[in-house]
């Protein structure tokens, strides 16, 4: 063990190069790391149920993968964190296994519905939007926004039209049958039960809040279960309308989905599209911590989450 003498003198010399390093970075003109205007946290297909492991999917597990997510985005302390759909899978009695784990969070926490969240017992569709606080917020139907420094928000709900959300003989899952069987006349491959549409009402509330965010020079980030790119089996089913809403609009900056429990990454027409990896996938868990920056949104992955640089290719406003 070292003498009291020398580890006196170890202290003074990393004292003297901790000052050292000080002046240089003063004497170079070194500018400090920048710091994030805000951050949030996302964390996408929980999906639990009290199941055994089907394929890759193992459903036990993601209370304690949601537990990880959980504790360390409290310790990071973002503004905010978003669940992006299917935080169940089955049974309505699972909420009261995982929403438990949820409430958990610091920082405030928001929705967004899948497809499984919906697929619970005939007739308690629309006891998970009350259960999840979502037939508070908007127009009560699933979809909402909400702004921090300077952003707008804006939360779909993909099984607006949807033959797993709306119950049997309405009007409501007629209109999604029909949407559905011509996607299968055209050999769409996202024509599947498992996806949903945005519908006329919503389409035109999205249209009309993007329009109010340009009109307040706000950026725009757009959160939905169900992507829109890259194109494939699991995007909306009327991806083509809202993938154009969101080109036209001059500032959407980013897209996050989930649904797709590979992940996935698309860039097209200035606005980033990113799929987030599904949390009952595997081992081990899958959460970002998003970091704000004035030309730019970077993802801390962690898991099986990767990290990204999303650099803004529209305007500033």
């Amino acid at each position: 063990m070292p003498t009291r003498p020398f580890r006196t003198v170890i202290a003074i010399l990393v004292a003297a190069a901790s000052a050292w390093c000080l002046i240089a970075a003063e004497l170079t003109g070194a500018a400090p790391a920048p710091v994030p205007v805000f951050t949030f946290g996302l964390i996408a297909d929980v999906q639990y149920r009290d199941g055994d492991p089907s394929g890759t999917r193992f459903y036990r597990e993601s209370t304690a993968k949601l537990a990880e997510a959980v504790e360390r985005l409290n310790a990071l302390r973002p503004s905010f964190v978003v669940q992006l759909g299917d935080l169940i899978d089955g049974a309505s009695a699972s909420y009261d296994v995982v929403l438990p784990i949820w409430a958990r969070l610091r920082a405030p926490g928001y929705h967004v519905l899948g497809n499984h969240d919906q697929s619970v017992e005939a007739g308690r569709q629309r006891e998970v939007l009350r259960r999840l606080g979502l037939d508070r917020l908007g127009p009560g139907l699933g979809y909402y926004d909400f702004a921090r420094q300077g952003w707008r928000f804006v939360v779909l709900n993909g099984n607006d039209v949807s033959v797993i959300a709306s119950p049997e003989g309405t009007p409501e899952r007629n209109a999604a049958a029909a949407m559905l069987e011509e996607l299968k006349r055209r050999n769409a491959p996202n024509a599947q039960t498992w996806n949903g549409g945005v519908g006329a009402a919503q389409l035109a509330w999205l249209v009309r809040t993007l329009a109010r965010a340009a009109a307040a020079r706000e950026r725009v980030v757009v959160f939905c279960h169900f992507p829109v790119l890259p194109p494939g089996s699991a995007t909306l089913w009327n991806d083509r309308e809202v993938l154009a809403a969101l080109e036209a609009s001059p500032v959407v900056t980013a897209y996050f989905s989930g649904h797709e429990h590979r992940g996935g990454y698309a860039e097209q027409g200035g606005v980033h599209f990113v799929t987030l990896r599904g949390v009952v996938e595997g081992h081990d868990s899958a959460y970002v911590l998003v970091e704000v920056f004035e030309e730019r949104i970077e993802l801390k992955g962690f898991g099986r989450e990767p990290s990204r640089t999303l650099m803004f290719r529209r305007a500033a406003r």
